[in-house]
């Protein structure tokens, strides 16, 4: 069975799901899919693929290359990551083609020209390019689309099983969830996420509830969750906890920026209402006024959220539309493909 062998920087506990999702359907591709990193999350589930924790050395990332004797290498690595270059190099020399994962630039950083050449070198470098969107694809040059492919980047929720989670009422009665409707807030506490915004905008509505999970609450935030009834920050919650979270919720929003978020609220059936902002790239799939709002600014925000969670009728079409979007655009299959076409076209275009 050919290999393929991912190279990654910190690989996190939502990525290791996604590996073993690809490690059954690589697998029935006839390929194994191998994962070395310089560090791994710890997660209370087995791995099924085979994963070597080897701090970044350019020695050492070689040596193990060369034991492994892998015939596809996929790159998940940053500029920062000083191993790239070097493994590019030894695999064009042993003729192991190369795939990169990556925006294509950095993002956050769009016009900085000398950045855009280094990652547009490396480009040219590599046998097979994979990008997260279609809206990425501009971040490439035009000679290198020939052998660009999108897979949509996407999280692992094929072991979900929403039947067995207890219903609405109770999971809202172990919390002392006493209002009818409820925003979920649930990501890391970052200034530019806008937390705060939240609280600010619907502390005090007799009906509506906010609900904010996620690490780095402060204390001065957490006096104002205290200071009001409708306010509530239940701590970080991960696996079947969160699940919970989620499915009490009838929004979601983190209002100043948007990742894999996104995802999950789709998965859940939540309208996403949002700032105009930098997103991650995952933005890709908001369908303005059919799965959430993007609102111009606090005060459209505020009503858009408002009108929603009171009318019915509109909140549950656009639950409904969530749905339809993470069936048809959102799946994990979805995010596969471009990984076993990038592999294809290595395959097919083999030195």
């Amino acid at each position: 069975m050919k290999k393929v062998l991912l190279i990654s920087n910190r690989v996190l506990h939502y990525r290791e799901k996604v590996y073993n999702y690809f490690f059954d359907k690589f697998e029935k591709d006839g390929l194994e899919l191998q994962v070395m990193s310089n560090s791994f999350q710890n997660v209370n589930y087995e791995l099924k693929f085979k994963k070597y924790e080897i701090p970044f050395s350019v020695r050492g990332y070689i040596k193990k290359i060369k034991d492994i004797q892998p015939d596809y290498i996929i790159l998940f690595l940053h500029l920062k990551d000083k191993i790239m270059l070097p493994i590019i190099w030894y695999c064009k020399l042993n003729n192991i083609p190369v795939i990169y994962w990556n925006y294509g630039i950095n993002i956050k950083t769009p016009d900085a020209k000398i950045k855009n050449a280094v990652f547009h070198f490396i480009h040219n470098q590599c046998d097979a390019l994979i990008t997260y969107t279609p809206d990425m694809k501009k971040n490439f040059t035009e000679k290198n689309q020939k052998k660009l492919f999108v897979a949509y980047n996407t999280l692992n929720f094929s072991e979900i099983d929403k039947s067995a989670i207890p219903s609405k009422e109770e999971i809202k009665n172990k919390y002392g969830i006493k209002e009818e409707k409820v925003i979920l807030y649930i990501s890391r506490m970052l200034p530019y996420k806008r937390v705060d915004l939240l609280m600010d905008c619907f502390a005090d509505i007799d009906d509506i509830a906010v609900v904010m999970v996620g690490p780095g609450f402060s204390k001065e935030q957490q006096k104002v969750a205290d200071a009001h009834s409708n306010l509530y920050y239940l701590g970080e919650k991960y696996g079947t906890d969160v699940n919970e979270i989620y499915k009490i919720g009838d929004i979601f929003s983190t209002p100043g920026h948007i990742g894999l978020a996104m995802n999950e609220a789709l998965f859940w059936g939540l309208p996403v209402i949002l700032l105009k902002a930098e997103h991650a790239p995952e933005i890709y799939y908001m369908k303005n006024n059919v799965t959430g709002y993007l609102a111009e600014n606090e005060t459209e925000f505020k009503k858009y959220v408002i009108d929603l969670l009171h009318d019915d009728e509109r909140l549950r079409k656009m639950s409904e539309s969530c749905l339809e979007v993470f069936d048809k655009e959102v799946s994990i299959d979805r995010m596969y493909q471009g990984f076993i076409d990038a592999v294809h076209y290595c395959e097919n275009n083999a030195y």
